[in-house]
C-alpha cells in the first residue's frame, strides 16, 4: 500500500509540474472572461498606456497616419464621453508630432492585431482597430505572453537544478502571489507581462549560450536584448545579470574568447541586436525627420534624488508593501552568497541598480493601480531567488513547514489584495498609511472620493459647520441636540424631511469642461440602518437635469459619528446660471439623523486628465 501511495504522489507531482503553466493559464482565462468587460467603454482591454503602444499598429496598417489624427475618433466612439479613459501620447518634437512611447510592444502585438483584423473582416466587426474583436484578441495576446513567460521561467529554473516540486510551487507563487495577475488580466496592455517574458527568454538564451555549442543561442540573446530595449529601454540593465548566469567566471571568459575567435561573429551580433532599435529610430525619422528623438519632454530621470526606499516600502505603491513575496524571496540571497560570492555580488548589484534607476524616474510610483508594476519585468529573477530560498530550507522540516505556511499566507493576501484593487477598495491616486490601514480588511470600497492633485486644475470649497447661519436653505433644521464638533448640527426629518441644503449657481466655480462635485460630511444615526439619502442635484431653468441620490443605509454605524464622501460628475450644462443643489432627505419619524461639518467641493479636472 505504501508503494502505491508513493507512486501516486510521484505521478501527481510529475503531472502537475509538467502542466503547471497550462493549468495556471486556464485559471487566468476563466478570470479574464469573468472579470474583464471589454464591451463596456470604461473597461476596454486597449486602455491606458496600451492605447499608445497599440496605436503604432493602427496608425501604420489602418489609418496610414503617423501624426495620429485618428485618436479623437476612436476615443469618441469606444471610450467614455467624460474622457476618464483618455490617453494622450502625441508629443511635439521641433514642431513635428511624434509618438511618446517606444514601439517594442507593437512588434509583440502585431500577430494578434493581424488576427483580429482578419476576424473583423470575416465576421463583420468594424475593421477600425478598436471594435470588440480587437479588444478581446489583445486580451488573449496578454494571456499568451504570460503563459509563454511561465514556460520560459520553468525551463530557466530547471537549468538551476531546482526540484520539480519547488519549480511548480514557484510558478504558482509568481502567478497568484504577485501583482502580475492584475497586469495580465485587468491591465494586460501595459508592458510588464511582455517584458517579463522577454527577460526570461533572454536569461534562458544566455544560459544556453554558455552550455551549447555554436552561436544560435547567442544570436537569439542579441535579438531578444534588442527587443527588450525597444519595449522599455531601462530594462537594458538586465545585461548586468550575465555574469551571474555564467555560474563561474571561466565560462564567461570562455564565451568571450569564442565570440572573438571568429571575426564575423561580433559584427553579426551587433547587427542582430540593432534590428529592433533601428526600427525605433526609423519610426522617429518618419515622424519627425530626425533619427534621434527624446519624446518625453519634461519627463525624465533625476538621478540625484531617487526615491529608493519609497519605491520599495511606501504605502503609496511600495513594491514590498503590496508584493511581500518579493521581500521574502530576498532571503534566497543568503543561499546564493554561500554558493558563490561573485554571483551574489552581480545579482545584488543588478537589483540595486534596477531599483535606483526605476526610483529616479520623475513619477517613481508609475501611477500603478496595484503595487509597484515596474518590478514585474524582473520576476524571472525573483523566481530564481525563491528557488534558492526553498533549497536552503529543504534540510529542516520545521523551517520548511514555517516557510511554506508563510508563502501560502502571502499568496492568499495577494489574492485578497488583487480582489480589493479590482474592486477599487484601494482608491486610485496616492495611498497613505491611513488609507492603507482603512482598506486592508475591506471587501467593499470605503465611502471616499479621491481626486489626485495632479489631475485637478481647480477646487472651489463650500463649507458649513452649522455654528453660524451661512445663508443656506432650511436653516431651521439646525439643532443643538448633538454635534460631531462644536455645538450644532443639522437634522433631517426634524422640522421637515430635509436637512440644511446648499443651493448655488455653478457660474464661476468650474474652470474646465470636466467637473465633479464631491460632498464630504460626518453622519450620525441612532438606527442600525439609516433610511436617509444624500442628494446631489443639478438644475437648469428650474428643472433638474441630473439627479443623483446616495442611499446611506449600510454606511452608518448605530449611534456613532461616521465620515463619508461621495461624488457625482457635473453634466453638460445648458446655461451659465445652472444651479447645484446638495441636501439630505429623511421622512419624519423616530430616527435621529444628524449631519455635521458638511463640505462641498466643485472640482475642475485638467483637459488631458486620465484616472489611474
Amino acid at each position: 500500500m505504501g508503494t502505491v501511495n508513493t507512486g501516486s504522489k510521484t505521478f501527481s507531482i510529475e503531472t502537475l509540474h509538467r502542466f503547471t503553466p497550462e493549468l495556471v493559464l486556464v485559471v487566468y482565462v476563466i478570470l479574464f472572461f469573468s472579470i474583464k468587460q471589454p464591451y463596456q467603454d470604461y473597461d476596454r482591454v486597449i486602455s491606458s498606456d496600451g492605447k499608445a503602444y497599440y496605436a503604432y499598429l493602427t496608425a501604420i496598417f489602418i489609418y496610414h497616419d503617423l501624426e495620429y489624427n485618428f485618436v479623437e475618433s476612436y476615443e469618441e466612439k469606444y471610450y467614455p464621453e467624460d474622457r476618464s479613459q483618455f490617453k494622450e501620447f502625441r508629443f511635439k518634437f521641433r514642431e513635428e508630432t511624434v509618438h511618446k512611447g517606444f514601439p517594442g510592444m507593437a512588434f509583440l502585438l502585431l500577430p494578434f492585431f493581424l488576427l483580429a483584423h482578419f476576424l473583423a473582416l470575416i465576421f463583420g466587426f468594424a475593421p477600425d482597430g478598436y471594435s470588440l474583436i480587437y479588444q478581446y484578441t489583445m486580451g488573449i495576446g496578454a494571456l499568451f505572453y504570460f503563459w509563454l513567460g511561465l514556460k520560459l521561467v520553468k525551463n530557466l529554473l530547471t537549468g538551476f537544478s531546482f526540484s520539480k516540486a519547488n519549480i511548480t510551487a514557484i510558478l504558482i507563487l509568481l502567478a497568484f502571489g504577485t501583482n502580475m495577475i492584475y497586469y495580465t488580466i485587468n491591465e494586460g496592455m501595459m508592458t510588464h507581462v511582455y517584458s517579463f517574458m522577454l527577460i526570461a527568454l533572454f536569461m534562458l538564451s544566455v544560459r544556453k549560450s554558455f552550455t551549447e555549442s555554436g552561436f544560435l543561442w547567442l544570436f537569439l540573446s542579441a535579438l531578444v536584448f534588442g527587443l527588450i530595449v525597444s519595449v522599455r529601454p531601462t530594462n537594458a540593465l538586465v545585461i548586468l545579470v550575465v555574469p551571474f548566469l555564467a555560474d563561474k567566471p571561466a565560462r564567461l571568459t570562455g564565451l568571450v574568447k569564442k565570440v572573438f575567435s571568429i571575426w564575423k561573429v561580433p559584427p553579426a551580433l551587433t547587427l542582430i541586436f540593432l534590428l529592433f532599435p533601428f526600427a525605433v529610430m526609423l519610426l522617429w525619422k518618419l515622424q519627425t525627420g530626425y533619427w534621434l528623438v527624446y519624446s518625453y519632454g519634461d519627463e525624465g530621470f533625476d538621478f540625484l534624488n531617487p526615491h529608493f526606499f519609497q519605491i520599495l516600502f511606501s504605502f503609496n505603491k511600495g513594491w514590498f508593501v503590496y508584493t511581500p513575496l518579493a521581500f521574502v524571496s530576498l532571503v534566497g540571497l543568503i543561499n546564493l552568497y554561500r554558493q558563490s560570492k561573485s554571483r551574489f555580488l552581480w545579482f545584488a548589484f543588478f537589483l540595486i541598480m534596477f531599483t535606483y534607476v526605476a526610483s529616479s524616474w520623475w513619477a517613481w510610483h508609475y501611477t500603478s493601480n496595484f503595487g509597484q508594476r515596474v518590478f514585474i519585468d524582473i520576476y524571472a529573477l525573483i523566481a530564481i531567488l525563491l528557488g534558492y530560498l526553498l533549497n536552503m530550507i529543504s534540510g529542516s522540516r520545521m523551517l520548511k513547514s514555517l516557510v511554506s505556511g508563510l508563502l501560502v499566507l502571502l499568496l492568499c493576501i495577494n489574492c485578497l489584495q488583487y480582489y480589493q484593487h479590482y474592486k477599487y477598495v484601494y482608491p486610485p491616486g496616492t495611498i497613505d498609511a491611513a488609507i492603507y490601514s482603512d482598506s486592508f480588511f475591506r471587501l467593499v470600497p470605503a465611502p471616499r472620493a479621491n481626486f489626485p492633485d495632479d489631475l485637478v486644475e481647480n477646487r472651489e470649497v463650500i463649507y458649513n459647520d452649522f455654528e453660524k447661519d451661512y445663508g443656506w436653505l432650511n436653516y431651521a433644521s439646525v439643532t443643538d441636540t448633538l454635534a460631531y464638533e462644536g455645538g450644532f448640527s443639522s437634522r433631517a426629518g426634524y422640522v421637515n424631511e430635509y436637512s440644511i441644503g446648499l443651493y448655488k449657481s455653478l457660474s464661476g466655480l468650474l474652470t474646465t469642461g470636466y467637473g465633479w462635485v464631491k460632498v464630504g460630511f460626518w453622519m450620525y444615526s441612532d438606527e442600525k440602518y439609516t433610511d436617509a439619502t444624500m442628494v446631489i442635484d443639478f438644475e437648469s431653468e428650474g428643472k433638474s437635469i441630473f439627479y443623483k441620490p446616495f442611499y446611506l443605509k449600510g454606511f452608518n454605524i448605530q449611534s456613532k459619528w461616521v465620515y463619508l464622501e461621495f461624488a457625482a460628475q457635473v453634466p453638460k450644462l445648458k446655461t451659465t446660471e445652472d444651479m447645484l443643489r446638495v441636501y439630505f432627505f429623511l421622512q419624519p419619524g423616530d430616527e435621529l439623523f444628524l449631519i455635521d461639518n458638511l463640505k462641498v467641493e466643485v472640482i475642475s479636472l485638467k483637459e488631458d486628465f486620465e484616472f489611474y
